[in-house]
């Protein structure tokens, strides 16, 4: 019998954000390398829509808002122990900081920190996560890059990629592994909303291979998820198109 490190075949992975973008692609990925999918999201319509794409069968979707805490138990009650976790639900806003008041910055660090780290708190404490899991974030390569307008956004993400390195450190002797995945920017609703917004036409130049497709990003989750990566953790991968490239010259 031939050893694919890459498989996840046997994985049980529960995948948040997962009715659209770069969650959906992360859950169809993780399917088609034999991973059987906890699909999670607000929209019930959405979330059957992404089901039914996925490989093979025994998939199954709860619908939550992830900011309200008694849809976060409710969720954790749902799942079975856990293989693996994709934290991929997120929103970006732009708003320059002499206009970024209150309201913008709680509702950046609600969903981009605060949903994620306390699911995770919960999974914890139920001890939903089994030996040897994996749990994979998405932040983004805004994170350190700090585009303009993107303060509140930009701190949140930075605020999540600390504390997941945290999270690794503290269950490392369990076997449990906790990195991030960085996208710069990829085609996704959330993208093209923004592209609305403000004009992104000059920083299409800055990415050496261009703007990311939400499969790119799903393959170095699924990545992080599989045993190929299993002496990998507290690191953040980025995925940006060599965007970033300059930095680290």
């Amino acid at each position: 019998m031939s050893f694919n490190p890459f498989s996840l075949e046997g994985k049980t992975i529960l995948v948040t954000g997962a009715s659209s973008g770069i969650g959906q692609a992360a859950a169809i990925a993780a399917s088609r390398l034999g991973a059987t999918i906890i699909l999670t999201g607000r929209n019930k319509e959405q979330l059957a829509a992404t089901c039914a794409l996925l490989a093979n069968s025994g998939h199954r979707q709860f619908a939550a808002d992830l900011l309200k805490a008694d849809a976060r138990d409710a969720l954790v009650d749902f799942c079975p122990e856990l293989d693996g976790v994709v934290m991929s639900a997120g929103a970006a806003a732009m708003r320059p900081m002499r206009m970024a008041d209150a309201d913008h910055l709680r509702a950046m660090l609600a969903v981009n920190y605060e949903a994620p780290v306390l699911l995770t708190q919960r999974l914890l404490a139920r001890r939903k996560l089994k030996t040897g899991a994996s749990l994979v974030y998405v932040t983004a390569t805004a994170a350190h890059l700090s585009p303009l307008a993107t303060g509140a956004y930009a701190g949140a993400k930075a605020a999540l990629v600390s504390t997941v390195r945290t999270i690794a450190s503290e269950h490392a002797k369990k076997g449990l592994r906790a990195n991030c995945v960085a996208p710069g920017y990829v085609d996704t609703p959330m993208y093209a909303a923004l592209d609305g917004v403000t004009s992104f036409a000059g920083n299409h130049e800055l990415f050496p291979l261009g703007i990311s497709a939400p499969e790119d990003i799903a393959h170095g989750i699924a990545y992080l998820l599989a045993d190929a990566s299993r002496w990998v953790t507290r690191s953040t991968l980025n995925i940006d198109g060599g965007h970033s490239l300059h930095l680290r010259q």
